[in-house]
């Protein structure tokens, strides 16, 4: 039985050893997670506390292309205030936000200086047209960029051309121009040419399904429309620039009348209504 005994005990002392070196393991490596996360954490602090906002002008310089949006604005925005902290913001769901309330602002970008800085350029959209409704002599407030998208403007609009839409209240701001009203901010783009500037266009009536309604320079009144007008593309741009330079050789060519109905909805002809015959 002696024998036996010491046997057994011969056999079962290695594994006793193994595992408490297992033990010991598991001890140290414990030991060495708490460690490291004690150090991360401290880490993590000391980098926070570098990208904590204590002055927001200095911090958030924030430059814009217009005068529509104030930098603070754009700072409220991001949430750039005393005491936050730059590294925590989540600058590209601010963006989006921006976007999606200020329809004024066509592109932001950000360029991080962190832990202390952060640079924030703001593109804003440029109104190119006033918007109106057919009918209706009131200004809507509405403006539009080459893009087609409507925003509200209200300064320095004076001078710009109108394009005049079927009824109230109109394109929505942040809503693009579809129709026949994209197909008159297309026109009037085109009539800032220096080959068209003589048409002196000053508004766009886009109320009637077949045709625009053009007030030239003059005021006298034009009909245009050309094919696949409600479908801008290059080649129905140049379609529409064919149909633009037949009404400019037409009025050219005939300088009497009173009054003077245009008529360019067709490719290759234009026709001129008056209230005495054409000589």
């Amino acid at each position: 039985m002696t024998k036996r005994q010491y046997s057994k005990n011969r056999i079962s002392k290695p594994r006793n050893v193994a595992g408490i070196l297992f033990m010991i393991g598991l001890i140290l490596s414990g030991t060495l997670l708490t460690a490291l996360a004690f150090a991360y954490e401290k880490l993590e602090a000391l980098w926070l506390e570098q990208c904590e906002i204590t002055d927001p002008i200095a911090q958030a310089e924030v430059s814009s292309t217009g005068k529509m949006i104030k930098p603070d604005t754009i700072r409220d925005a991001f949430g750039i205030v005393k005491g936050a902290n730059l590294w925590q913001i989540d600058f590209k769901s601010k963006c989006a936000v921006c976007l999606e309330k200020y329809h004024t602002i066509r592109s932001i970008t950000v360029s991080k200086r962190l832990p202390k800085q952060v640079i924030i350029n703001v593109v804003e959209r440029e109104p190119v047209v006033r918007m109106g409704v057919s009918g209706q002599k009131a200004f809507t407030g509405r403006v539009a960029d080459t893009e087609g998208v409507v925003f509200s403007c209200g300064r320095n609009v004076e001078m710009l051309p109108i394009i005049r839409e079927a009824s109230a209240p109109g394109t929505a701001p942040g809503q693009h121009l579809s129709g026949n009203a994209l197909a008159a901010l297309r026109l009037l783009e085109a009539s800032r040419d220096a080959e068209f500037q003589e048409l002196g266009i000053l508004q766009v009536d886009a109320s009637k399904p077949d045709y625009l309604l053009v007030t030239l320079g003059n005021y006298q009144l034009a009909k245009v429309a050309w094919d696949g007008m409600n479908s801008p593309s290059p080649r129905t741009q140049d379609k529409m620039l064919r149909v633009m330079r037949n009404l400019r050789d037409a009025i050219n060519a005939r300088l009497t009348g009173t009054y003077v109905l245009w008529n360019a909805t067709e490719p290759d002809r234009v026709y001129a209504d008056t209230k005495e015959p054409i000589k």
